[in-house]
C-alpha cells in the first residue's frame, strides 16, 4: 500500500501570503505530472503562461488527448502521487486540484485546468487535435506553434473581454515570430475591418482601438466559432447541463463541524481553514446553529458572555422550537447540497451535534430522548472534528462557564462522538497553527479517499 502524502503529521508551519518558498511546490509538482504525462505516451500541450515555469502564478490550462478520459487521468494522477508528491483533492471532469508540500513543508496546491478542446463557457474555438498536432518541445515538456498559441490566447481574450496590458503584450510578441500564419488565424474568426484592426494591433503593439470595438469582436468570435461547430457547441450546452446535475447528486463541496467546549478554538481555526483551503474549493464559508426564528425575520439577538444565564424554556415553547430545528436540517439540507454542488467548503463552529452536550445553551427544556431522535434523522455533515484539550487549558482561554461545567462538556463530547462515523480528534492544546495544520490535513485526506472511492475500474 502506497503512503499518502497527506497522511504525513501536519506540524509544519501553516503558510503565508506572499511567501516566496510557495513557489517551489507547485512548480515541482507540475514537473513530475509532466514527466508522468511523457512516460505514460499521453500528449499533452501547455496552451499558454509557460514563459514563467516553474513557478507558477495561477491555475495551468493544458490540452491533453481525449482518447484519455477524465477518469482515466485521475487514476493516473493517484497511481503516480508518491511519484508526483501529491494528491488529487478536487476533480471535475478535467479540472484537478493537487495538494502536496512546499521544501519547507507548507502546504501548496497546483490546479490543472485540462481540456480535450480549446474552448470558454461551451464556445469551441480550436480543436484539441489541431493544438496537439502543433506542439513543440519547450524546456521539460510541450507548448503549441507559435501561431496556435497566438490563435488560441486571442480567441479566448476576446471572448473572456480582458485584454490588459499583460496579454497584448503577449499577443504582440507571437504575433512577430510570424506573421503570416499568426494572420491566418485571425483570419479564422475576424473579416473585414475587424480581421485588418486585430492583425494592425498585434504588429504595432497598439491594442487601444481593438479595446474600444471589444463588444463586436466577441459577437463576431462567438457566431464565427458556433457556425464552424454547431453540433459540438450543442453538444458542450447539454453536457453542462448533466454536469450541473451530477454535482448535485455528488457535489465537490464538503460539510466539516468543528466540536469542542469554549476556548478549544473552533472559531479562529475556521477563519485559518477557510483561507489554507481556498485553493480546494471554489469557496468558503462558514454556518452555525440553527437560527431563531427571530433573525429569519429580520429581528437580531443579543450577544451574551454568560450562555448559560438565562432559564431553560418551557416544555411546549422547547419542544416547538425542536420541530423548527427538524425541519430547519432536514429541507433546509436542500439549500446545502446546492451550496455544496458549487464546490463550497461549509464550516461550522456550532451545529445541532452541539445541544446533544449543552442543552443549557440553547435553552432547551424538553426531553433529550428528542433531540437524539432528531440528530438520528437528520443528514449528517461530511467531517466531524473534535478539538480536544484539557479543562484547565480550556479555562485559561475562556471562563464563560464554571470548570467544572468545561470538564463535563469535554467528557460529553468524547463520549458523544466515540463510535460516530467521520469523526476526528485533535489535540487543541498545542498552538494554534499547529492545531489548524492537523484540521487542514484530515480535511485534505478525506477528499484524497473521497475522491479514490469514487472512481471505479473501466
Amino acid at each position: 500500500m502506497q503512503t499518502s502524502v497527506l497522511l504525513q503529521p501536519a506540524h509544519s508551519r501553516m503558510p503565508r501570503p506572499n511567501d516566496p518558498g510557495q513557489s517551489d511546490g507547485p512548480g515541482r509538482i507540475l514537473l513530475r505530472v509532466f514527466e508522468t504525462l511523457d512516460s505514460t505516451g499521453i500528449p499533452y500541450c501547455v496552451l499558454h503562461g509557460y514563459e514563467r515555469y516553474p513557478r507558477i502564478k495561477s491555475d495551468v490550462d493544458c490540452i491533453i488527448d481525449p482518447k484519455i478520459s477524465p477518469r482515466q487521468l485521475l487514476t493516473l494522477l493517484q497511481h503516480k502521487s508518491e511519484r508526483i508528491g501529491a494528491e488529487v483533492v478536487h476533480c471535475r471532469g478535467y479540472y484537478i486540484v493537487l495538494a502536496g508540500k512546499n521544501s519547507d513543508g507548507s502546504l501548496c496546491f497546483l490546479t490543472l485546468d485540462m481540456a480535450a478542446d480549446c474552448e470558454l463557457h461551451g464556445l469551441p474555438l480550436y480543436a484539441g487535435r489541431e493544438i496537439l498536432a502543433s506542439r513543440r518541445r519547450h524546456q521539460q515538456f510541450w507548448i503549441p506553434a507559435a501561431d496556435v498559441e497566438f490563435g488560441c490566447y486571442l480567441a479566448r481574450t476576446i471572448a473572456k473581454g480582458t485584454l490588459d496590458d499583460e496579454r497584448t503584450h503577449r499577443l504582440s510578441s507571437l504575433y512577430r515570430l510570424d506573421a503570416a500564419l499568426c494572420a491566418q488565424q485571425v483570419a479564422r474568426f475576424w473579416s473585414g475591418r475587424n480581421g485588418e484592426l486585430i492583425r494592425a494591433a498585434a504588429e504595432s503593439g497598439h491594442w487601444e482601438a481593438v479595446h474600444q470595438q471589444l463588444h463586436v469582436l466577441r459577437a463576431e468570435l462567438r457566431w464565427r466559432a458556433i457556425l464552424r461547430r454547431p453540433a459540438h457547441f450543442a453538444g458542450n450546452k447539454l453536457r453542462a447541463v448533466f454536469s450541473r446535475l451530477g454535482r448535485i447528486y455528488r457535489p465537490g463541496g464538503l460539510t466539516v463541524v468543528l466540536l469542542g467546549p469554549d476556548g478549544a478554538g473552533k472559531s479562529s481555526v475556521v477563519e485559518l481553514l477557510g483561507k489554507t483551503l481556498t485553493p480546494a474549493f471554489s469557496r468558503s464559508t462558514c454556518w452555525g446553529f440553527a437560527p431563531s426564528l427571530g433573525r429569519l425575520f429580520g429581528r437580531g439577538s443579543s450577544p451574551t458572555n454568560q450562555p448559560h444565564g438565562l432559564p431553560a424554556r418551557s416544555l411546549l415553547t422547547s419542544l416547538m422550537r425542536a420541530g423548527y430545528w427538524l425541519v430547519y436540517y432536514t429541507v433546509g439540507h436542500l439549500n446545502l447540497r446546492l451550496v455544496l454542488a458549487r464546490s463550497t467548503l461549509v464550516l461550522y463552529d456550532r451545529h445541532f451535534i452541539d445541544i446533544l452536550v449543552d442543552t443549557r445553551r440553547y435553552r432547551y427544556g424538553g426531553p433529550l430522548w428528542v433531540l437524539r431522535l432528531i440528530w438520528r434523522v437528520i443528514p449528517k455533515p461530511n467531517l466531524i472534528v473534535l478539538l480536544d484539550a484539557p479543562a484547565e487549558t480550556l479555562q485559561s482561554r475562556k471562563q464563560e462557564v464554571p470548570f467544572d461545567e468545561t470538564a463535563r462538556q469535554r467528557r460529553a463530547y468524547l463520549s458523544l462522538v466515540r463510535g460516530m462515523k467521520n469523526v476526528r480528534i485533535v489535540n487543541a492544546a498545542q498552538p494554534l497553527e499547529n492545531v489548524a495544520a492537523d484540521v487542514t490535513g484530515i480535511v485534505l485526506t478525506f477528499l484524497a479517499n473521497r475522491i479514490a472511492g469514487r472512481v471505479q475500474p473501466e
